[in-house]
């Protein structure tokens, strides 16, 4: 069994698709004016960072998959202003402070217990400066109950994936297992991978409190960009401000 997006980070975006991408575009165009440097948390394959670099002088694009980063820099390594950086959120330092920082799609969910949280908020603090915003999504309520148990799976020419979940608490386990396409032909022949995801859920009270205490003030939270409320929502959407 591999790691986390050893083998699945080359079909990221294929599987993710554009709505979640857009949804935060949508959501941040408004408020990065006056932003001169930005930091992409877990920056996946780099499609957000790039779109940062569009708004901002530099931006940092953090990740701790060095194949999602190999994938990242493949496609945006070209642009002057990006500068990719291989590490976890636990150990975060930035060369210089953050106007803003984005860490989409569950990236504090990848963290997994109480103390690590900690240090992964104190951590972000410390690189922006005092009154820069931090803009951040969560798995919600709703998206929790989707998982329990949960089974899918996706057919494409070129790849097939079974995607199982499992909740225990407040732990969420994705067993993932593919068959990748190798050359062509009639009967082209498949490499089989296995992944394990594991995530842990945060409750936004508890968030809340985490949040204030580490010294962020919460500016707002809403469900799945505003469509709903934090208690129906399959995914929070926060933003913070840096005290």
């Amino acid at each position: 069994m591999t790691m986390a997006y050893e083998c699945l980070a080359e079909f990221y975006d294929e599987l993710m698709g554009d709505a979640l991408y857009e949804d935060w575009q949508r959501a941040l165009a408004p408020r990065l004016s006056s932003v001169r440097v930005a930091v992409d948390l877990g920056c996946g394959t780099g499609r957000m960072a790039a779109w940062l670099a569009e708004r901002a002088e530099r931006v940092y694009a953090v990740d701790r998959s060095p194949e999602m980063l190999a994938v990242a820099f493949d496609a945006w390594g070209h642009l002057d202003n990006v500068r990719f950086l291989e590490s976890d959120l636990c150990d975060l330092a930035l060369p210089e402070a953050a106007d803003f920082a984005l860490a989409s799609t569950d990236v504090l969910n990848y963290i997994l217990t109480r103390d690590a949280l900690e240090r992964v908020l104190l951590n972000v603090r410390a690189c922006v400066r005092p009154g820069g915003r931090w803009a951040l999504d969560t798995l919600g309520p709703r998206r929790l109950k989707t998982l329990r148990h949960g089974a899918w799976h996706d057919v494409r020419d070129d790849l097939v994936l079974l995607h199982e979940t499992e909740v225990e608490n407040e732990t969420i386990r994705h067993h993932v297992c593919g068959f990748v396409a190798m050359g062509e032909g009639d009967e082209p022949l498949y490499r089989r991978f296995e992944e394990e995801h594991v995530q842990r859920y945060w409750d936004a009270d508890f968030l809340t409190g985490e949040f204030h205490r580490t010294g962020w003030n919460v500016l707002q939270v809403s469900g799945d960009f505003g469509e709903c409320p934090v208690e129906q929502a399959d995914r929070l959407v926060w933003m913070l401000e840096r005290r």
